[in-house]
């Protein structure tokens, strides 16, 4: 799992220095329980259950633990709650939350949405996108991106993204989105298309490269519950809420997609006009066909 490390200091000066004691002698911040035991799968702990093919969300570590951001967002929550944190692996909420398998799914869409799962809470906007390596402060729009040669991942919704926003650029294919910012870092493209989240995730590794802006439809992910757990539901949802207010939520978006907003309201290129998410298909948004490689 990702991590948030905290470096701890001893700073000596001529005339006095500051000590910090002992981990051992270091006053306890934990947090009371919140909610009752016979509330959750496991007591004490937050069962919670994420879709380990939707990188970099969530995903099997070399060792073989489950990471990514909805992982540590997860971890937030509990905390939060005073819980522990157990990370099960599940498809969709609907089965692993009627089951009693986990008390929350996390990375579920509004169309997850029934008489018997409720989904909340906006922890992570993604849509098709553009990155590139724009001078600083520059505006890049559709007409710059049209003549400019785009990677793009063959076959995937960013091609179909690029053709309903009237962007005919030149484009390269690639096989998968790492082999684009390859291309990218090379100078051998201008433009990477592809998911949001998951470029922004590995922008990260070419410097210089930023998100310029959406051309697809936002798609937003949230955690889902089962509709009876009405307490437990609330909980967790002031629990959330907690972490978005504090910028917790923010530092951890952060960690792992840099400067990506949280928010895309407002981040199409300039000269798209996005349609409506009821207007488009499954080839936009949280469908993307985009495939990752190496990701961790």
């Amino acid at each position: 799992m990702a991590g948030v490390c905290a470096a701890v200091a001893i700073v000596s000066l001529s005339a006095c220095s500051l000590m910090t004691p002992a981990l051992d002698e270091a006053p306890s911040h934990e947090v009371a329980q919140a909610v009752d035991d016979a509330l959750l799968v496991q007591p004490g702990t937050l069962t919670v259950a994420v879709d380990t093919a939707d990188a970099p969300q969530a995903m099997v570590g070399a060792d073989g633990s489950i990471e990514g951001y909805a992982v540590d967002v997860a971890a937030d929550v509990a905390a939060r709650l005073g819980l522990k944190l157990k990370i099960v692996s599940a498809v969709s909420p609907a089965d692993v939350l009627s089951s009693g398998e986990a008390d929350v799914f996390v990375g579920a869409l509004a169309t997850d949405e029934s008489a018997e799962v409720t989904v909340f809470g906006d922890y992570l906007e993604t849509a098709i996108a553009i990155f590139g390596k724009p001078a600083e402060g520059a505006t890049v729009t559709a007409s710059d991106i049209a003549a400019a040669t785009v990677a793009v991942q063959d076959g995937s919704a960013s091609q179909e993204a690029l053709a309903r926003a009237n962007i005919v650029s030149s484009q390269q294919t690639f096989s998968n989105v790492n082999e684009c910012f390859e291309a990218l870092g090379a100078g051998e493209v201008q433009y990477v298309a592809c998911d949001a989240a998951s470029g922004a995730y590995l922008a990260r590794a070419y410097p210089g490269t930023s998100f310029v802006g959406a051309i697809g439809a936002t798609s937003a992910y949230g955690f889902a519950m089962n509709a009876q757990s009405t307490e437990l539901t609330q909980a967790v949802s002031q629990a959330l809420d907690a972490i978005t207010t504090d910028g917790s939520l923010d530092a951890v978006h952060a960690s792992w997609y840099g400067s990506l907003p949280l928010s895309l309201s407002g981040s199409a290129v300039s000269g798209v006009t996005i349609p409506d998410a009821t207007e488009t298909t499954s080839e936009d948004g949280a469908n993307e066909t985009d495939s990752l490689n190496s990701l961790s």
